[in-house]
């Protein structure tokens, strides 16, 4: 999949600067509770075996980080090129 989830370094970002003001460290399941995400749904995208996010989800995840620092949709969701696959299908076009 060529799209994938940077929740890990949110929750890194996040833990920084909860750690300047003095506040425990963020879990997946205090981020559960705080956020409105479920723990399976983040447990999913910090792993890596998400296959689907829904919009409310990037919503609340995007509006709980902000509260640390400013981030965006492509902060939390990256998009990187494949090339193999680009070529394969290019292939399958010219041979239809």
């Amino acid at each position: 999949m060529t799209i994938s989830c940077n929740l890990r370094l949110m929750l890194a970002k996040a833990n920084v600067e909860r750690a300047k003001q003095s506040k425990p460290p963020l879990s997946l399941r205090r981020l559960a509770g705080e956020s409105g995400v479920s723990l399976s749904v983040l447990t999913a995208l910090n792993t890596g075996r998400s296959q689907r996010i829904d919009y409310t989800t990037i919503d609340h995840l995007l509006r709980y980080f902000n509260k640390y620092f400013i981030v965006t949709t492509s902060d939390l969701l990256v998009w990187e090129q494949d090339f193999e696959e680009d070529n394969r299908l290019a292939l399958l076009s010219q041979e239809r």
